[in-house]
């Protein structure tokens, strides 16, 4: 089977079209596109030859189950020889098109059905270019959401807005033909019409508002999911973890302006046309004064809304502050209790509080403002519309009930110019708080472009160098190589750079200069689930979640009844706990593990880690907050875990450097020592200082 030679961009974004809006007729064109490259035997050259332009594609093979856990938009899965299916990821909701170019929705558990005997799966993972802009890039997500309920909100909309015509339509025959008239049978006749449209008003405005909430918690979920995976990839927080909590709580609440709230009166805003035309027919003079009103309104509300928008940035920016600080506050609670001068900390809580309620004062004030605005212009125009009204009925160029029609059109027209600065004020709350999260992340890395599910254990540091902001250089121009297989530890006084130099190597830290080769693979080039799968990493400051035991072990990706999972409670000493009872694999964990001792804490983070089916594992103080029969039971068990892989160990402990067989030696960020243990530890710290 002969392929064409490439497959534009605008192929693979059709595609996602059609899953998204479920367009038959794009959805075969897709498949017919996409046919012969599921064919092809070699999806090695597959991946390399349909990458290009700002789409990044990596190849994966492995179970269907293992595929949700991947990071990407869409999926080019063959099933076997004759059947293939192109995957649309929008968690949690997955669109399918088959080979035949049946469009569906499918659950993972109904795809992994198709797999025959569980078999793997391979696939071609596309990544779609997003925009860089957060704000914009929710819209874009949303937008083919829009297009597939526009007709459901459009019918509904396009009745409700006619139909309040009917009541101005009801003012008007009531004082003209029925007051005065005595026709009574005519006004029942209107009274059960106007009935039957306020019932199905309410029933449009339910299905319109299903429709955009809908919309509003897809909106949410995607949001969430393209954050989630922005979080992911970060190597560090430029404003913290609580400065980014307190954006994300503002960015939660801004994100309401998708809702029936809000977006309701963007969907009414053309009919505002339909109302000016129906005054003008009822009297043109009256529509010329109701413009003019219009006008003054919109002129005034604007420049009242932007110096509420500029207030509002303020506020939203000393709030954040405040909540940041909140954050600081609450994880230092014993340390505030057992100081002499917390009150130094008193004093800035006051001064954010004191900030915060100054600005958020002003800005609720300009908001009443806006208020007092709207319903002066209401009573205005209400006003302005009956005096105009009296002199036009005394011309007979308009009666009672033309009169009493218009101001109702009237009054309706203002509500829709206040509805849509309430939507402007949201939207740009939106922008502003999506542009502050953004910032509160560090740039997106560049998609991975190297396929690596496995490693040998081959390291290089080249070069590296790292340099925080404020202080002196963690790492200066370190480099050294390490073979399959080898047992490394890092010495060093606290502060010299051991814990960068395994971040580093983790991924987890980006280097100024230089680079880390896996393989003679650049370590930035391989994808985070393909190093997790060979690389495990443990922190200083053991990390566990607020769920329990057994889940916080299942992070590891290793199976409870799998030999290695006992092997990995075996080793940490956590199967002393459980059969003690002291724990068990059932009982809740409390968040960060504050309901366990600092040796349980660290015992948990060690079997999980070493729960890894890992060539390399890097250990930072692992023995940190064990006793002394811990550490030396640790140390004698963790050699038969580690079946040929690479070690490389930061500690302190002489205990622990009993596992290792060479020392390298850090201080000030640059290598002072690096060679056989034996050798490196007869060389006294004198020696070391001149070998410096």
């Amino acid at each position: 089977m002969t392929a064409p030679a490439t497959l534009a961009a605008a192929d693979v974004l059709r595609a996602a079209a059609a899953l998204f809006a479920a367009d038959g007729v794009a959805a075969r064109a897709a498949v017919s596109t996409l046919r012969p490259w599921a064919q092809l035997a070699n999806w090695d050259a597959l991946a390399a030859q349909l990458g290009g332009g700002e789409i990044a594609l990596r190849r994966y093979s492995g179970s269907i189950a293992g595929l949700f856990d991947e990071h990407f938009e869409l999926a080019l899965l063959r099933l076997d020889s004759d059947r293939f299916v192109l995957l649309h990821c929008q968690a949690p909701h997955w669109h399918a098109v088959d080979s035949e170019g049946a469009t569906e929705s499918v659950t993972p558990e109904a795809l992994s059905a198709l797999a025959r005997d569980g078999a793997d799966i391979d696939a071609v993972l596309i990544s779609l270019p997003h925009d860089e802009d957060m704000a914009l890039a929710a819209v874009a997500q949303i937008r083919p959401l829009l297009r597939a309920a526009w007709l459901e909100v459009g019918i509904a909309s396009f009745f409700i807005n006619a139909g309040l015509l009917l009541l101005p339509l009801f003012a008007l025959l009531v004082y003209d033909k029925v007051v005065g008239n005595g026709v009574f049978e005519t006004l029942w006749a209107l009274v059960i019409g106007v009935l039957v449209f306020i019932g199905m008003d309410a029933a449009m405005r339910v299905v319109r508002n299903w429709s955009v909430e809908r919309i509003a918690a897809d909106l949410t979920e995607r949001s969430d999911e393209r954050l989630w995976h922005r979080l992911q990839a970060q190597t560090e927080l430029p404003g913290g973890v609580a400065h980014l909590l307190a954006e994300y709580r503002n960015l939660a609440s801004a994100r309401d302006f998708v809702s029936a709230n809000y977006l309701m009166g963007l969907a009414d805003l053309p009919f505002f046309a339909l109302y000016m035309v129906v005054i003008g027919i009822i009297a043109w003079p009256l529509l010329i004064l109701i413009l003019v009103l219009v006008l003054t309104y919109a002129l005034a509300g604007a420049v009242l809304q932007a110096r509420i928008n500029r207030l509002g940035k303020e506020a939203e920016q000393a709030g954040t502050a405040k909540l940041a600080l909140m954050g600081d506050v609450l994880g230092a609670l014993d340390v505030l209790r057992t100081v002499p001068a917390a009150h130094f900390v008193l004093r800035r809580w006051r001064a954010a509080t004191a900030a915060s309620a100054s600005v958020e004062a002003r800005r609720r004030l300009l908001v009443s403002h806006a208020g007092t605005l709207a319903a002066a212009l209401s009573a205005l125009t209400l006003v302005a519309v009956l005096t105009l009204g009296a002199y036009l009925i005394d011309a007979r160029m308009l009666t009672v009930g033309g009169l009493i029609a218009a101001s109702m059109l009237a009054s309706r027209a203002m509500a829709m110019v206040a509805g849509l600065f309430g939507l402007l004020a949201k939207w740009n709350e939106f922008r502003r708080t999506s542009a502050r999260v953004e910032a509160s992340l560090a740039p997106a890395p560049d998609a991975a472009r190297v396929d690596k599910p496995e490693a040998t254990g081959r390291i290089d540091v080249l070069g590296l160098t790292r340099q925080f902001a404020g202080r002196p250089t963690a790492l200066d121009k370190v480099g050294f190589a390490i073979e399959p297989g080898e047992r490394i530890g890092l010495l060093g006084r606290p502060g010299s750079g051991k814990s960068t130099l395994l971040r580093c190597i983790a991924g987890l830290g980006q280097p100024d200069a230089g680079q880390i080769l896996i393989d003679g693979v650049a370590l930035a080039d391989i994808a985070g689930s393909d190093r997790a799968r060979w690389l495990a990493y443990k922190a200083q400051d053991p990390v566990l979640f607020a769920a329990t035991l057994d889940e916080n072990l299942r992070i590891s990706g290793c199976r409870p009844e799998s030999p290695r999972f006992a092997r990995a409670l075996w080793a940490s000493g956590l199967d002393d706990e459980l059969r003690s009872g002291r724990l068990t694999l059932g009982m809740a964990i409390a968040e960060r593990g504050a309901n366990l001792s600092g040796g349980q804490r660290q015992k948990v983070a060690l079997a999980r880690v070493l729960a890894q089916e890992a060539r390399i594992l890097l250990l930072d103080e692992p023995t940190l907050g064990l006793d002394p029969d811990g550490e030396r039971q640790f140390a004698e068990r963790l050699p038969e875990l580690l079946e040929g892989g690479v070690l490389i160990v930061s500690t302190h402990s002489p205990v622990l450097l009993s596992v290792v067989q060479r020392v390298i030696a850090l201080d000030a960020g640059r290598i002072v020592a690096d060679g056989p243990k034996d050798r490196i530890l007869r060389v006294g710290a004198g020696k070391i200082q001149a070998a410096r």
